[in-house]
């Protein structure tokens, strides 16, 4: 729902985390509320073992008396590409993506240069890698034998279908790719001889990591293993935050709206916003509150393409706030105006890029990408493809979804299961985090209140059990009255802010 007026709906019918070594990994950040409960957003990460593929990239060996026994290399390059985009070069991309989806294949390269491993050794080594998202159960590590780059490099593949796997390439900072070995172990030992048995290999499209090398990269040897964690909000962390809109239609400013739901349901975790044009400078409406927020803007794709509107953008993006989660959402419910001819979904997806590429710039790790749907979306009778407006994993971080419940005129309320299940579902085969942007629910014929209150309670287990990013409650009469104004349901949300 749009600030001040509601999108047209159609009637129905039609990130501390711990690695698989057991070693502890500190989030990238803890930003705080008032009141006791910290939101924590964790960068995991995990180790995939290479194996004998290793020595693909032993270089500068030292002798085997040097003091060290381990060694952690950062990578020298790092890059990804599309298989459905074959002449765009993306090595200043911030995220590194593995995708075997029925439009979407990509496949990352990691390229590292070793120097100070002793001769004759054979050290054990893991690549680390590291996440703020949902991840598929596993995925393959190759050597790559040409790739056209001046080192030997690693390709990371995604074996299962319709999974992504999303991580942090050198660009975002210091939780880029890194090759951990250690040969203490070792020390003194011979190296293994090398298997003579060849690998198994899974039949994968060939892609370049370069687009203008002749060369394609032959997948040498593999090993599947299991990709990065879970990173906000999965139910280990308690990082789901939850919150309401800043409905401002009864004439209250953004402030006076912050006051009045602070009053109703206690300091919320996260605020939801919305810009009916461009972005306001900080603070703003999106800043009032001094904690997380989820806002959205608009501007017409052709205008965003156009590049006209690059510095209003880049200077947005560049001013926001370091010390919280900004998660920030261009045209909410674009569906509508999609249908209505106002754009194309390939225009819709293709501004997204282009914004995420400004936000991207900002080196800001708090900006969080979240594309916002309607749950309508998902219905077979919306005929509608969500991922139609799906820029993909490497541009969107959460998509955040409008669910309502529309069982109040039978007198009950959706089981959160099947009222969010699908959305969950969809968000994490996607390998992006789920928000609920808008939730909301006229109160059901016949109840006091209590019914409502006891729903609100489940959607707040249910949120945490299944590792909601956010969600807000959408309490506005937008659309209809969806406010929170009894007793029961006023003190049930309160109570599931609170944690």
């Amino acid at each position: 729902m749009g600030h001040g007026s509601r999108h047209r709906r159609p009637a129905p019918g039609r990130r501390h985390e711990r690695t698989q070594d057991g070693r502890q990994v500190a989030p990238t950040t803890s930003p705080r509320r008032s009141g006791s409960r910290a939101a924590k957003f964790v960068g995991a990460t995990v180790a995939l073992s290479l194996g004998a593929g290793v020595t693909a990239v032993m270089a500068g060996a030292v002798d085997k008396g040097s003091a060290p026994t381990s060694l952690r290399v950062s990578a020298d390059a790092d890059t990804y590409v599309y298989q459905e985009y074959p002449g765009e070069n993306r090595g200043a991309a911030t995220k590194l993506t593995a995708s075997n989806q029925a439009k979407l294949h990509t496949r990352s390269f990691v390229k590292f240069t070793v120097q100070g491993v002793p001769a004759g050794v054979t050290p054990k080594a893991h690549l680390l890698l590291s996440s703020d998202r949902n991840q598929p159960s596993a995925v393959e590590l190759h050597a790559v034998a040409d790739t056209g780059w001046n080192a030997m490099s690693f390709a990371v593949v995604a074996p299962q279908a319709g999974t992504v796997s999303a991580v942090f390439a050198s660009e975002h900072g210091a939780d880029g790719p890194a090759l951990a070995l250690d040969w203490s172990d070792t020390a003194g030992k011979p190296a293994p001889a090398p298997s003579s048995a060849a690998p198994t290999q899974p039949a994968l499209p060939s892609m370049s990591p370069l687009p203008t090398s002749p060369s394609k990269p032959a997948p040498s040897s593999s090993s599947s293993t299991p990709a990065p964690a879970p990173g906000p909000g999965h139910p280990s962390t308690g990082g789901t935050l939850f919150g309401t809109s800043l409905w401002t239609g009864d004439g209250s400013n953004a402030a006076q709206a912050l006051a009045r739901e602070s009053n109703a349901f206690g300091r919320p975790d996260i605020v939801r916003t919305y810009y009916t044009g461009m972005p306001a400078a900080w603070p703003g409406s999106a800043g009032v509150s001094g904690g997380p927020v989820a806002v959205s803007f608009k501007a017409a794709p052709k205008d965003v393409m156009s590049g006209r509107l690059d510095g209003q953008f880049a200077n947005w993006f560049a001013s926001a706030p370091k010390d919280r989660p900004i998660f920030w959402s261009y045209f909410h419910e674009p569906e509508n105006d999609v249908e209505s001819g106002s754009f194309t979904t390939a225009d819709y997806r293709a501004a997204w890029v282009h914004l995420a590429g400004l936000a991207d710039r900002a080196n800001n790790p708090q900006l969080r990408s979240n594309l916002i749907l309607m749950c309508w979306t998902l219905q077979p009778g919306s005929h509608r493809n969500w991922q139609d407006y799906f820029a993909g994993a490497s541009v969107i971080d959460t998509i955040g979804w409008d669910c309502y419940n529309k069982s109040f005129s039978k007198g009950s309320y959706g089981d959160p299961a099947s009222m969010l299940g699908t959305a969950v579902a969809t968000s994490k085969a996607a390998g992006v985090n789920w928000a609920v942007a808008e939730l909301g629910s006229k109160m059901a014929s016949g109840d006091s209140g209590a019914g409502r209150a006891a729903w609100l309670t489940k959607i707040g287990s249910y949120a945490r059990a299944n590792g909601a990013a956010y969600i807000t409650y959408f309490d506005s009469t937008v659309g209809g009255d969806f406010r929170l104004l009894d007793a029961a349901s006023k003190n049930a949300w309160r109570q599931v802010i609170a944690g």
